[in-house]
Parts: C-alpha cells; structure tokens; sequence
C-alpha cells in the first residue's frame, strides 16, 4: 500500500518509487522469464544490438511475469491512484539501444492511465535510468514541453537551449526489484544506457467512464496491434494471450473484462 505522501508525491509530480518490492531470488525468476520471451522472439538468435527489441504482450507470455499484475505490491497501488475498476490496456518488454529522447507517452490528459515499470538491470541518470520532468503530467508545464518533440526529428533541436540530456529533469534510478509507477502524460526520456538494457512495462487506465476514454482504448490496441504485425514472431494476429483474457483471477478478470467487451484478443 501506498502512505498518504506517497499518493500525493504521485499527484503532485507524476511519478513514485517503491524501492525493493522484490526479492533477489524472485527478479532472478522474473529474469529468467523475461529473457525466454525475448530470446524466443527473436528464434533464437543473439540480440544484434542494431535497434530496440520491443515484445508487446510480454506479460500475457508467462504465467510467473502475469501473476505480477494482481500482485499486492503492483495492484493495491495502482487501485489507490486509479481507483476501483482499472483496466488492462498491454505490456511490453524491451531491449534498449541508444538514447530515448524527451516525448509523454499520451496527452490524453482527462483519461488517468499509469505504466508500471520494473528495471532488470541497475539503472542511473547517466546509465539510461528514466528521467522525467516533475509535474509535466499536467497543464501548463506539459504543454509548454510540446517543443521537444522536435528532437525526435531533429536531435540538434534546442528549443531550451539545451539538448535532451541538459534539459533539467528528475532521474528515477532504480535497482532490481524496485518499481516505477508514473503518470503516462509524465514527460521523460533516457540517456547514456548501455545497448541491450532491459525494462519491461504494463500499462493500466482508469476505469472507462466516457467515450473518449473507450476512443483512446481503441486506437490504442489497434495502434499495438500494427507493431505486433510487423515486428514480432511469436504472434500474429492478436495481443491478449487467451489465458490472460479468461484467467480464473478475480482481479485479472476485472481488468480484462472491458477488453474482452470490446472484442480485443
């Protein structure tokens, strides 16, 4: 459970840290996990290094990496800060190369949605920990950063008069077994990580009250859908893994139902 300060360090500045949630015995479990998915995407060959590998579905993959979202220490926070009725909406696993520069991961800023985010490696401001931008998650600051994503096109941009590593910020470093809970409209980036350092995410949203809240969940999957299409090999077609859609957990089945509804698979 989350402390009264710790609920409003999340709303006030995007972003909490839960330091070490899990055990040394159980990220090697979930290392172990995270590694087959990856190694089992890529048909067994060694990670190149070239570009980013991103599995979409890593959870949905493995019974141990599922068992993660109505885990105590991932689900009573998350219904403290979303509130009763939260829903799925995807996971990834990554290997990273390069910097990731400034960008939120939505500006849809009247829907609450939060990533959870578990580093497999120890992670610093100048070794490719996340950085953000405290307080981004809301107007004005977040609009005021929509100038960095010109950066993306363009990494000589300086709209601030600094490049993306300069811009003042915050750095989330975390060790394994920490967990990351932030804000998706939150601002941040990485910089200076080693090629191939992994993370994985899940995503969740309030419970959907509105039809742009169903909107955003819609081209969200179909926006995922596109990536798993054209970049993975362990799926065609779908995102959701069957047991994770009709899982016997109550607290699974709770999440999963609007997408179920929704015709998502």
């Amino acid at each position: 459970m989350l402390t009264k300060e710790q609920i409003a360090h999340f709303e006030t500045f995007g972003f909490v840290i839960r330091r070490h949630c899990f055990s040394e015995s159980e990220m090697e479990e979930i290392c172990r996990a995270f590694d087959d998915v990856l190694t089992e995407d890529r048909q067994g060959r060694p990670f190149d290094g070239a570009a980013r590998q991103a599995v979409l579905g890593i959870i949905e993959k493995r019974p141990l990496l599922s068992g993660l979202v109505e885990d105590d220490r991932i689900y009573q926070p998350l219904e403290q800060l979303l509130g009763p009725g939260f829903v799925w909406i995807g996971s990834d696993g990554n290997l990273y190369v390069g910097d990731t520069g400034w960008h939120p991961d939505g500006s849809d800023l009247d829907y609450g949605r939060i990533k959870v985010a578990l580093y497999l490696d120890p992670v610093t401001k100048d070794t490719g920990c996340l950085r953000v931008v405290p307080g981004s998650h809301r107007m004005p600051l977040h609009g005021a950063l929509d100038p960095l994503k010109g950066q993306r096109r363009d990494p000589d941009h300086q709209p601030f008069g600094t490049d993306g590593s300069g811009l003042p910020c915050f750095p989330l470093e975390s060790e394994p077994g920490d967990v990351v809970f932030f804000n998706q409209n939150l601002w941040h980036a990485a910089y200076g990580g080693r090629t191939g350092r992994r993370m994985f995410t899940m995503n969740f949203g309030a419970q959907p009250n509105k039809d742009a809240h169903i909107e955003y969940l819609k081209r969200q999957y179909e926006g995922n859908l596109r990536h798993v299409e054209n970049m993975q090999h362990t799926q065609s077609g779908r995102i959701y893994e069957d047991a994770f859609l009709y899982s016997d957990s109550p607290r699974i089945q709770g999440m999963v139902g609007k997408l179920v509804e929704l015709g998502f698979k």
